[in-house]
């Protein structure tokens, strides 16, 4: 199959879902790691990371339901809901998102490490905090 074929409109406007099955596990595994990232994105311990990675969360675990879902409709055989279109406007949302988030991640990390650099200088000179033990006072 050629580009063209792929993308003419015949192909993909397609309304009813396509006979072959080849592509079920490929995408159960795209959709399945997409939903893996976004569970790991969440366990991010850093400050600076876990900000950007609660972008990416949302997105990734928006696609991969997603994704689940075309691959459920796509079994059923629904009209519209299991075609290949469907599949391409996932995808492409997909990529989009992406492309968004890092986008905002790469403004994003510069100003946050100059703003910390900042709070870093003026917490030098800020008197530091005493102690408290726990001894008793005897009497």
């Amino acid at each position: 199959m050629t580009a063209t074929e792929f993308f003419s409109k015949n192909y993909l406007f397609n309304p009813n879902t396509p006979g072959e099955s080849r592509i079920y596990i490929p995408l159960i595994i795209l959709f399945g790691s997409l939903i893996l990232f976004a569970v790991l994105s969440k366990l991010v311990r850093n400050h600076e990371a876990r900000k950007i990675s609660g972008k990416y969360f949302v997105s990734f675990l928006t696609i991969g339901i997603l994704g689940f879902f075309y691959l459920f409709f796509r079994y059923e055989e629904l009209p519209y809901l299991g075609s290949r279109l469907f599949l391409l406007l996932i995808l492409l949302t997909l990529f989009v998102w992406i492309a968004v988030n890092s986008i905002w991640a790469v403004r994003f990390i510069p100003k946050y490490r100059e703003q910390k650099k900042i709070e870093e200088r003026y917490e030098k000179y800020l008197p530091k905090q005493k102690q408290v033990s726990n001894k008793r006072v005897s009497k």
